[in-house]
């Protein structure tokens, strides 16, 4: 919750649950007080890495690609759900000023970790990059 735009509160004295602060959510660019509409996304999706090298991976990668935090957002619980598994070629952020943002983090967690973007998904991320800059 260190993402917080205003100072965040808890549920108890105890700080162990976040209850509310100020976050925007990159893929809708709508803003959230409450931490219980957020989910921690992915951006990069585990199902995905793991068909595209990450089986390969031992334990102990799996848990850094999966807990690195280049790759972690917090979004709007709805929207992260209709994301799911998916790429950026059957899914995009419906808020446009972040697409090309999007495209890169995406593309440069996959370089990070040596993930194996399929020729069709590399064509089709590329030309939506060119179409972000055009738009």
């Amino acid at each position: 919750m260190r993402y917080s735009l205003a100072p965040i509160t808890y549920t108890d004295a105890r700080h162990c649950q976040v209850k509310g602060g100020l976050w925007m959510d990159p893929y809708t660019g709508q803003f959230f007080e409450l931490a219980s509409d957020l989910d921690v996304e992915h951006i990069v999706p585990l199902k995905w890495a793991h068909e595209r090298g990450g089986a390969e991976w031992s334990r102990e990668q799996k848990r850094a690609f999966a807990e690195d935090p280049d790759n972690l957002w917090l979004v709007d619980d709805g929207r992260n759900q209709s994301k799911g598994h998916k790429g950026p070629d059957e899914w995009m952020p419906p808020y446009g000023p972040v697409r090309e943002y999007y495209l890169r983090r995406f593309l440069g967690i996959a370089e990070k970790y040596g993930l194996q973007v399929r020729a069709a998904e590399s064509q089709l991320i590329l030309a939506m990059l060119a179409g972000t800059r055009k738009g």
